[in-house]
């Protein structure tokens, strides 16, 4: 018998205030648009799972750690079949992100062993239209592009030195590392990619360059992402090859690790080939209870995108493990339990069997699970 409730517990909210390039995207979405503690402030993300999250009980609203939650009852709330796969750590991260302008990035694939960086499994579904870049461009010297991002990186630090030494201001710097950066172009080596929205973009086999684009007229709101990850610190798995000419208060650079990032970026054409990792929603069902659509099958997580039409009941089994739920829009309920649009639930396995009953508008959820299969 488990010893916690068998209902949807809330997963508390997390949002991570981001004055550069941030927005309200998320605010708005959780119904926080009028709430003081946000009034006049940008978000970048929220965390809608992490090892670190806090569950709302649902019948007394106390507040539990997921790690005590599942200390308790590992197989009752992550269930037997999870469990004997994964075991108690529950490493998946999932953040609702917007977000522009990050560095040029790659993730150690697995298998492969480079100094301290672990591999990061991680995949994006795009909610709006957006800009990113993404693999290496068809063609493309990977000596030309190794000695453009060495050139920038040594640019960069020469500039940070003279910025401390007082020599130089910070907006000194700045504009000549933008000159710089214009002139040696890493932006022709890679493919820049317009996202649209439903796009899936799959990163789980690691390797592959990434990062997030900006352009004000064009997606005023930069990326609005669904992310899905293997809970990884970005200090052991993210490999910065180019940050963007980008200063720290007083002239300091975020680290970057161009010969890991060159050494860790498969550079051949078949990797590099943007079908293979960029696609749409697949239909698994569509009947009168909704649709349910695979975002991603990895072997690390799962996602599907559920539909179901205004006063509809659509039937779920945790047969094989516990829920993740994410209301992206409308309203639904379990077990006589409210989902509102924008948080995030867990459904533990001792529930056994659920239905999202749809209220007076269709709701679409984003359900997470691990696979077992």
């Amino acid at each position: 018998m488990t010893n916690f409730t068998q209902a949807p517990w809330q997963v508390q909210d997390e949002l991570i205030e981001q004055p550069s390039w941030g927005g309200r995207y998320i605010i708005d979405l959780k119904g926080l648009s009028d709430d003081p503690l946000w009034a006049g402030k940008k978000v970048g993300q929220s965390y809608e799972l992490a090892k670190a999250s806090k569950l709302v009980e649902p019948e007394s609203g106390a507040v539990l750690p997921l790690s005590d939650l599942i200390q308790a009852d590992p197989v009752g709330f992550l269930g037997q079949k999870v469990l004997d796969k994964f075991g108690p750590d529950l490493s998946l991260l999932i953040k609702l992100t917007q977000a522009k302008g990050n560095s040029f990035q790659v993730h150690l694939p697995e298998g492969k062993a480079l100094g301290q960086w672990v591999p990061k499994p991680e995949a994006w579904f795009y909610l709006a239209p957006g800009l990113f870049t993404f693999g290496l461009k068809a063609g493309t010297s990977f000596d030309a592009y190794s000695r453009v991002l060495h050139t920038i990186d040594d640019e960069m630090g020469r500039l940070s030195r003279e910025v401390q030494s007082g020599r130089f201001t910070v907006e000194d710097a700045r504009a000549q590392a933008q000159q710089r950066i214009q002139s040696l172009d890493p932006y022709a080596y890679v493919n820049l990619v317009e996202a649209h929205t439903d796009d899936v973009i799959d990163l789980t086999a690691g390797g592959i360059h990434h990062s997030w684009e900006e352009d004000a007229v064009r997606f005023p709101d930069g990326n609005l992402v669904y992310e899905v990850q293997v809970d990884v610190p970005d200090e052991r798995c993210s490999m910065r090859g180019f940050d963007k000419g980008k200063f720290l208060e007083g002239g300091g650079l975020r680290s970057t690790h161009v010969a890991d990032y060159l050494a860790t970026i498969e550079p051949d054409p078949a990797h590099n080939e943007l079908s293979r990792h960029i696609r749409k929603p697949l239909v698994v069902s569509d009947n009168a209870n909704g649709k349910v659509e695979s975002l991603f099958r990895t072997a690390h997580f799962a996602t599907d995108r559920l539909i179901v039409p205004r006063g509809a009941a659509l039937p779920m089994s945790l047969a094989g493990g516990f829920h993740h739920l994410f209301v992206h829009a409308g309203e639904a309920t379990i077990a006589g339990e409210k989902l509102t649009q924008g948080r995030s639930y867990i459904l533990p396995a001792a529930l056994g069997e659920y239905a999202l009953e749809a209220g007076d508008k269709d709701a679409v959820l984003l359900k997470t699970y691990l696979p077992i299969g």
